[in-house]
């Protein structure tokens, strides 16, 4: 015998229900953060113009001023369309190969020794991750209409 205010055999068929909504809102929370953040990358580098460029330079990069632009127009692009949950897949995949290749471009921990080689192996495998995590974006729905 229960009482109605202790009665629970409907308590899994209610989270059951609103387990769709919270999945939705959390997928939606995850890709509006990965997106935020190459959105924020881009516009930073466009009011941080000189210090990007002479990182584009260290880097030894071919034509460094276009090199930067481009990665600008990347960034910024690429992580509204990601905000909007819009071409998500295209956005997230070119993300993903620039981000791949400059992590081994600019924290080839291979080649330091010591502390330096763990102060680069750090954002190496925090790279790594963003990849991870722009490759499972872009397996999301995208927004319609």
């Amino acid at each position: 015998m229960t009482t109605p205010d202790l009665d629970l055999t409907h308590a899994p068929a209610a989270r059951a229900a609103s387990a769709p909504a919270f999945d939705h809102a959390v997928r939606t929370a995850g890709r509006m953060l990965v997106g935020v953040l190459f959105l924020w990358a881009g516009i930073d580098k466009v009011t941080g113009w000189q210090g990007a460029l002479q990182e584009v330079v260290a880097g030894g990069l071919p034509a460094p001023t276009l090199m930067l632009a481009l990665t600008i127009v990347l960034q910024v692009a690429g992580g509204a369309a990601i905000v909007a949950g819009r071409w998500l897949r295209p956005g997230c995949w070119a993300l993903a190969g620039f981000t791949a290749l400059a992590t081994v471009l600019y924290h080839g921990f291979w080649h330091a020794a010591g502390a330096a080689r763990h102060a680069e192996l750090i954002p190496f495998m925090e790279h790594v991750c963003i990849v991870g995590g722009l490759l499972v974006v872009s397996t999301l729905e995208t927004r319609r209409g």
